[in-house]
């Protein structure tokens, strides 16, 4: 799955969390919680000593994650210039562990994403893209001229993308069947395709003119009703909801969607916080927070804290899975995954990973 290459965003730094291990209260059913996807994992994933390829004569149940470990600076051959590949795990909803691809020798992207239900997986293989169920052995092909895009966030289709100088135009699979419909919607090189709310409205943001340190702390989105035509605006950040000195992006902004109900985040930053180190010219600042807004209502959600500089190990933001915000963090040691409940404000590790590894989470781009 292609998308905008952002290379300092590993650099943003994240600090600790408070996480509560106690639940709160009663939760939905299994399918629209985070819990429900994360919580038979067990409490460290490592891949075993031997590890099966994805099969394809039988389904493996719903994916939880991908992950894959992290490239080293010595990993660079400085003859050849290839990084050295690493192995991309497909995890499912219970533990088990597949190899799902590689990671690649040059720099460019994985070619490989989970369906925010964990069912689909795209993947590009000799220069086709095709879709599995891994819930069963379906497979189908994306058409030729296409680019799997964005997930919607049911699950039930897959946005797909036409690439020109002139911009973008799209078509939509459905899931389960493969068919391919085409939208009557395009959009410039300058936008961004924030999400695919459920199959039926394309979130743009607009980067012309762009965003910068002294533009005002607001920030809107446009949702494209691709049956009817009909736009809406939908405000993402209001005044009042950045604190002094924060900003969004400065100049890129992160965006992360999905879940039930649908809700979009964007990141704020701070550009006080960049090291001294950083080099010139940087254009993300350290995140410091994530603002979100419920797609459905309009109404902002939560903001959830997200401290940059900490001794204790930075953190990502992965991605939104059911009703809950996924987070990674790298300790000296290993790699949390924590989910966080934005209503109640609980957070929690799931599970543990190996040092230095990239969680893919269910519905995010790669």
């Amino acid at each position: 799955m292609v998308s905008v290459a952002i290379i300092v965003v590993v650099a943003a730094g994240m600090a600790a969390w408070h996480v509560a291990a106690q639940r709160k209260g009663s939760v939905p059913a299994a399918d629209t919680t985070v819990e429900g996807v994360f919580d038979d994992l067990p409490p460290q994933l490592r891949p075993p000593a031997q590890v099966a390829d994805l099969p394809s004569d039988r389904g493996v149940g719903r994916g939880a994650l991908m992950y894959h470990l992290g490239t080293a600076a010595g990993g660079l051959d400085p003859d050849t210039r290839p990084f050295t590949q690493n192995d991309v795990y497909l995890v499912t909803r219970s533990g088990e562990h597949f190899r799902a691809g590689r990671t690649p020798a040059a720099t460019g992207p994985l070619n490989l994403s989970l369906s925010s239900d964990g069912r689909w997986l795209a993947a590009k293989r000799d220069g086709q893209w095709r879709v599995r169920d891994l819930s069963g052995t379906a497979v189908y092909e994306v058409a030729d001229g296409y680019e799997p895009w964005l997930w919607s966030t049911d699950a039930r289709s897959l946005l797909l993308a036409k690439l020109s100088v002139d911009g973008r135009s799209f078509g939509a699979m459905a899931l389960p069947g493969g068919g391919v419909r085409s939208l009557d919607v395009r959009t410039s090189n300058l936008a961004t395709e924030v999400a695919f709310i459920a199959g039926r409205e394309l979130a743009v943001f607009d980067v012309n003119p762009p965003v910068g340190p002294s533009a005002p702390p607001e920030l809107s989105i446009t949702l494209n009703d691709v049956v009817t035509g009909a736009t809406r605006t939908l405000p993402v950040v209001v005044p009042g909801q950045t604190k002094p000195g924060e900003v969004v992006g400065p100049v890129l902004p992160l965006w992360h969607a999905g879940g039930s109900p649908p809700s979009i985040w964007v990141e704020v930053g701070r550009p006080d916080l960049l090291p001294t180190s950083a080099p010139e010219g940087m254009l993300v600042a350290p995140s410091v927070a994530l603002l979100g807004v419920d797609v459905t209502s309009g109404a902002a959600t939560a903001r959830i804290e997200v401290p940059s500089i900490d001794a204790d190990g930075p953190q990502l933001c992965r991605g939104v899975v059911a009703d809950g915000v996924v987070l990674q963090r790298w300790t000296a040691t290993n790699t949390e995954l924590i989910v966080v409940d934005p209503r109640r404000d609980v957070r929690r590790v799931v599970t543990t990973l190996p040092e230095n590894v990239t969680v893919l989470a269910p519905g995010a781009r790669a």
